[in-house]
């Protein structure tokens, strides 16, 4: 258990120095085309912004035409690896455009690959308000590959929450 332990602090520090360091890079250079995956030089500014923008598209269009859009794989919420993804929170997946067999299931128990409950973090930190958790999540830009991802939630409503994320890819 003690080395289990060393192990998953050790990732856990590589990842947030490969995080530090996206950050960096992210500044460096920070201008991207819209269209293309902001992972490469996203941080937290970018994060939060895309989940604010699709909390104004709800409060514009509506909370039905809103899932729909945040579902569809080719819509506006989806850039790369950056997407929109909604639950209530009770845990049942409201929109997610590269898990649809998950809408309208709870997905509480899920876990990550470290036994990290992910969506559970995620929805206490979205039943506060608003803020970042973190959690190791397949990239459908990478081939559903494993890997360390920084989410940001936020709440809409009492009934529910939307969410994004930054994958941190390490070699």
């Amino acid at each position: 258990m003690k080395n289990r332990n060393i192990i998953i602090a050790a990732v856990l520090l590589l990842a947030t120095t490969a995080f530090v360091l996206e950050i960096a890079l992210a500044e460096a250079d920070s201008t991207v085309p819209a269209n293309e995956s902001l992972s490469a030089s996203s941080n937290k500014t970018q994060l939060v912004s895309f989940v604010e923008s699709a909390l104004a598209f709800v409060q514009k269009n509506g909370k039905d035409k809103a899932l729909e859009e945040f579902s569809n794989r080719s819509g506006s919420f989806v850039r790369g690896d950056l997407y929109i993804y909604a639950y209530d929170f009770n845990g049942t997946c409201l929109a997610h455009p590269f898990k649809p067999d998950w809408i309208g299931k709870n997905k509480l128990d899920v876990i990550d690959i470290n036994g990290v409950p992910s969506l559970l973090n995620t929805l206490n930190v979205a039943r506060t308000g608003k803020g970042f958790t973190y959690f190791i999540f397949p990239n459908p830009a990478h081939g559903n590959k494993e890997e360390f991802k920084i989410a940001y939630a936020a709440k809409v409503d009492d009934d529910w929450f939307l969410g994004s994320g930054i994958y941190i890819s390490c070699p």
